[in-house]
This record gives structure tokens, C-alpha cells and sequence, in this order.
């Protein structure tokens, strides 16, 4: 006999595990706070190779120029607007994958706690059918000698046999 709502139940979890295979099911492995940690410490890497090749692309679009006046500049101060410009880049793609992480992170967190409580389910309905099958089979040999089993409607409506 199928049960119809472990069916659904089932599907339920086989879809979520196929959509979110490697998005919410990989960050489980995560605290929060790693997860963050983790993704401010990409966001840095690569906003600090993104910022050094805009400089770079500017530098070789402005070559002419920077050639004609590498002699009068001071170089101390183009250093120091360069290392300005780097930190507040810095600054503004931390604050922006730190919250970016944290609602991520918050968004993901719901999907699994949704997809963990379906998977208690399915395994208090498993282990239902496990009890009832147990006792479906001494059941029948003691009804067939004429005996009541109380055990058998006490797992039917849905509570646990006294041993």
C-alpha cells in the first residue's frame, strides 16, 4: 500500500536536495560567522585584484601623459591617493559582502530549517511503519488463534507500544 503523504513528503525533499544541491545544503556545513568570514575574505581578494587592474588599465590608457610628466611627479602623493582609493574600495565591498553574507546566510537558513523539518517527518513516518510491521506480523499469528491486540490499535492511532 503507497502512503500518499510520504510520497509527497519524499518529493519534497528529493526537489529541494536537486535545487539546492550546491547552494543551502553546502552553507549547512557553515556557522554563520564563518560563512561571513569566509565570503568578506573572497570579496577582499577580489576587489583587491579588480582595483589594481583598473589602475593598471588606467595607467596603460594613460601612458602618454604619465610619460611626459614622470619627472615632475611627486611620487609619494600618487602613492598615497592610490592607497587611499584602495582602502575605501576596500571598505565599501566589505561592508557590501558582509551584509550581502549575513542575508544569504539568514535566506538559506530558513530553506534548511524547512527542509530538515521534513526529513524528521519522513523518519517518524518510517519508523511508524517500521513498529507497525513489527507488530503486524506477530498480530497476525496471535489472531489467528484467536487473540485481541490492543498493541496494533494503540501504534494505529499513533502511539508508541508499552513494552
Amino acid at each position: 500500500m503507497l502512503n500518499e503523504e510520504k510520497i509527497r513528503l519524499m518529493t519534497k525533499i528529493s526537489i529541494y536536495e536537486k535545487n539546492e544541491e550546491y547552494g543551502d545544503l553546502v552553507l549547512a556545513r557553515y556557522y554563520r560567522e564563518d560563512f561571513v568570514r569566509l565570503g568578506c575574505i573572497k570579496a577582499i581578494l577580489v576587489a583587491t585584484l579588480t582595483y589594481w587592474l583598473i589602475v593598471a588599465a588606467y595607467a596603460f590608457y594613460q601612458f602618454e601623459e604619465l610619460l611626459a610628466e614622470i619627472n615632475n611627479m611627486d611620487y609619494f602623493s600618487v602613492i598615497g591617493k592610490l592607497m587611499l582609493g584602495y582602502i575605501g574600495f576596500l571598505l565599501i565591498i566589505f561592508v557590501f559582502a558582509f551584509l550581502i553574507y549575513n542575508v544569504r546566510y539568514q535566506f538559506a537558513k530558513k530553506g534548511l530549517i524547512r527542509y530538515n523539518r521534513n526529513l524528521k517527518r519522513l523518519i517518524t513516518m518510517e519508523e511508524r511503519e517500521e513498529v507497525v510491521n513489527k507488530y503486524h506480523d506477530r498480530i497476525r499469528v496471535s489472531t489467528s488463534i484467536g487473540g485481541d491486540s490492543p498493541e496494533l490499535d494503540e501504534i494505529i492511532n499513533g502511539k508508541k507500544p508499552t513494552e
